[in-house]
């Protein structure tokens, strides 16, 4: 039998991943005439989206010590174990120092672009001492177009006009971009028609590289689209990034400004700032484990939804969304009282309930009579949430709580995963729930909201508006403009600049990549739709292959990551050690299944050869 040929399409973590479990899975797999891997990917093999030529600044939201690329004993199903090291461990064995010169601590938040670097690192390990009959080759173009051939085959076309074949192919292909929406249409537009009278009008459809940013005059004013984590990284780059300097005195902290930072104001559709992840008290590994909402409950109520409906599929808001609620209210409530009750015989206190929803919608029921007093809320929230994060994740009652968000995930993923909500309450999560979990339980580390208050108070950010701003495009004097209603005034604010701190998620309706396009066009793969709704992602079965237009399997494909963001629930994380991470497990599934199919294919060869 020829050499067998695997493709990864993308190689970023994930592909990194899928490479990992090729390469230590093969010496127990048939390969009697070797094995070539080709890596495609324009970029540099393994960093993905993170660039290592990013700014220092600009720092991973995830403590050093919880991401890895490699297993352990708790990643099941997957096949043996290479051990390496994880994000934190590389960092201090590359003698790497924090900018205060102290030694890397396991709940240190690194700088992004040395995570690019541990990336570029996994790939050099993993691929270090390989058999010589494992060969690998890096084919450094965009793939356009993929065809499926008769003997099995799959063609892939990469962009400068060469091909390549490849028995088995790992779509792993990561971040993408959406085509301009009508409404960035609307805003170019608006732009262009308005720049000769006002030379500062920009208008940024995304802030990455944040190093575009610099283009923009200290003399503008400039409006950031958005309160979540790209938010930060775009108020990082305009002001650290030009020279300011953020200094501790006593329990504060203080910006002194360069001169170079323009005026920078904040809104978002809540107005509310991501809440800071608690001090990491769980080391690790650590995860709370549920006594409420369980993989067994989830099961029981799928089997009652289809006794009473004929359907299995679940109401989020209805039945799922009451179970997390009580978990985390008996996670508060046990963690203020340093005592845990018995959960048999729990009741949420109704107090307590509140409290809950109080973090999920800190301003509802309430009335602000202006822009002023509205700020004076959002810095006293984000004081209140600094001393909450301060707390920890284990000892204080607010994080503890809302980390149980984190700590569900994957129960989460089990009842939501390959169309398990109806199409109506997956859109109402995506639309509505997720936005608000992403807000209170995956935030930025804590320094980046001290950093926000200490702008603030220094003059340099503020809040444009209150909840439910309105954005207007003002012709008459050339500039953007915030329009919010107060209780005793309405409040305008004008803008020279735009930036929408917003990333894309995956969508295979709205893709800009040819390679997609192609694909969908070809009937290759299909969008994943949950009852008419399309949450994102293309259709694949449960062992992650996809999903033709004709509704086939295409068993010698596999997707995974972001292009599997729909049918898949949030697929966005690094892999973590010591948590059955579901990033590992899902490489390893895969790969061991194309190894079985490879082996099947082995022994129809030796039966034809003595038949």
């Amino acid at each position: 039998m020829a050499r067998t040929t695997i493709a990864i399409l993308g190689v970023g973590p994930r592909g990194l991943s899928i490479l990992e479990r090729l390469i230590t899975l093969y010496q127990q797999s048939p390969h009697s005439d070797g094995m070539e891997i080709l890596l495609v990917d324009p970029n540099e093999i393994g960093t993905g989206a993170h660039s290592p030529q990013q700014p220092d600044h600009l720092l991973v939201n995830t403590v050093a010590s919880q991401i890895t690329l490699f297993g352990d004993e708790s990643v099941k199903n997957s096949g043996p174990i290479r051990r390496g090291l994880n994000f934190c461990e590389w960092a201090r064995a590359q003698g790497y120092r924090n900018k205060n010169g102290t030694e890397v601590q396991e709940n240190d938040y690194l700088p992004r672009r040395l995570l690019g670097e541990y990336l570029g690192w996994g790939y050099h390990e993993i691929t270090r001492g390989l058999p010589h009959d494992l060969v690998i080759r890096h084919r450094p173009y965009r793939a356009i177009n993929m065809t499926l051939q008769d003997n099995g085959k799959t063609t892939i076309a990469l962009q400068g006009g060469t091909c390549v074949t490849a028995d088995f192919v790992f779509l792993t292909t990561g971040h993408g971009h959406n085509r301009l929406s009508i409404d960035d249409h609307v805003l170019l537009q608006f732009v262009a028609a308005n720049r000769t009278q006002n030379p500062r009008l920009q208008y940024f459809s995304t802030p990455y590289p944040t190093t575009m940013l610099d283009e923009i005059s200290p003399q503008s004013r400039v409006l950031i689209q958005g309160m979540g984590l790209t938010a930060y990284d775009v108020l990082s780059q305009l002001t650290y990034g030009r020279g300011g300097i953020f200094t501790e005195e006593g329990d504060r902290l203080l910006y002194t400004p360069s001169g170079r930072e323009p005026d920078i104001a904040l809104f978002s559709r809540q107005a509310l700032p991501f809440s800071s992840r608690g001090r990491n008290q769980k080391g690790i590994g650590g995860q709370y484990h549920p006594a409420f909402i369980t993989l067994a409950v989830i099961d029981k109520l799928r089997q009652q939804t289809h006794s009473d409906t004929g359907s299995s599929k679940l109401d989020f808001e209805k039945q799922i969304l009451p179970l997390l609620v009580k978990e985390m209210c008996y996670v508060y409530r046990s963690t203020l009282d340093k005592h845990w009750p018995d959960a048999a015989t729990y009741q949420e206190d109704p107090a307590d309930r509140q409290r809950i929803l109080a973090l999920f919608y800190p301003h509802q029921g309430m009335s602000f009579a202006s822009l002023q007093a509205y700020t004076e809320f959002f810095m006293a929230h984000l004081i209140d949430d600094l001393h909450a994060a301060d707390l920890g994740n284990i000892e204080g009652a607010v994080k503890a709580a809302t980390d149980v968000i984190r700590d569900v995930r994957d129960i989460l993923r089990y009842a939501i995963d390959f169309g398990g909500l109806t199409g109506e309450s997956h859109e109402r999560l995506l639309e509505h729930y997720a936005p608000v979990f992403n807000r209170i339980a995956v935030g930025p580390p804590l320094v980046r909201n001290r950093e926000l208050l200490a702008l603030m108070e220094a003059g340099v950010v503020k809040v444009a508006g209150g909840p439910a701003s309105t954005l207007l495009l003002n012709a008459h004097s050339g500039c953007f403009e915030i329009n919010s209603t107060f209780a005793d005034t309405n409040s305008r604010t004008e803008f020279d600049v735009l930036v929408k701190a917003k990333i894309d998620g995956f969508s295979a309706l709205h893709d800009d990549s040819p390679f997609i396009h192609n694909l969908i066009t070809q009937g290759i793969i299909r969008p994943f739709i949950n009852q008419g709704y399309h949450p994102g992602g293309i259709d694949i079965d449960r062992n992650q292959h996809p999903i033709s237009s004709e509704g086939e399997t295409q068993k010698s494909l596999w997707a995974l990551g972001v292009l599997a963001e729909g049918p898949n629930f949030y697929t966005y994380v690094l892999p973590r050690p010591q948590v059955n991470s579901r990033a590992l497990q899902d490489a390893g599934r895969c790969v061991t299944e194309m190894y079985q199919q490879l082996e099947q294919l082995y022994s129809m060869n030796d039966s034809n050869v003595f038949s």
